[in-house]
């Protein structure tokens, strides 16, 4: 568990991530092809294969329109919830905009992906071995 830090002003944490979470969707269904239809429909129908509700009230799925909201940072009124952000990610196979969230408490968090995490679980392992060769050096000294 990581332990508690002092910040100063100019660290504090920028915790109203909407614009930026809006700008990196916009950027994820721009650079996939689609058209905005398409990406509606592409959500729209993983919500009903996965069971997610998309959107509060009374609406059924996803419109256009709101999707358009969700993709304009200038919509601050407007954004996705939870569930449906974790599902346009899986929809768009990127985690950039959890990892904006992640990144915005200003404690070094991230996102990784298998390989980043496979890499990551091979560091601490040689980290491991470097630190149990030393101790077993240490030991067959003092034999």
């Amino acid at each position: 568990m990581q332990s508690a830090r002092r910040l100063s002003l100019l660290d504090l944490p920028s915790l109203n991530m909407d614009a930026d979470i809006a700008a990196s969707m916009n950027r994820i269904v721009e650079s996939s092809g689609l058209s905005r239809a398409e990406a509606v429909d592409r959500l729209n129908e993983a919500a009903r294969r996965y069971g997610v509700r998309l959107c509060g009230g009374n609406a059924e799925s996803l419109t256009l329109a709101t999707l358009e909201k969700w993709l304009n940072p200038n919509e601050a009124k407007n954004v996705p919830s939870t569930r449906a952000l974790n599902l346009f990610c899986h929809v768009f196979g990127s985690s950039e905009p959890l990892d904006v969230l992640a990144r915005s408490h200003g404690m070094g968090w991230r996102i990784i992906d298998g390989e980043d995490a496979k890499l990551l679980e091979w560091a601490r392992m040689e980290h491991e071995i470097k630190r149990l060769r030393a101790r077993k050096r240490k030991i067959e000294t003092e034999l």
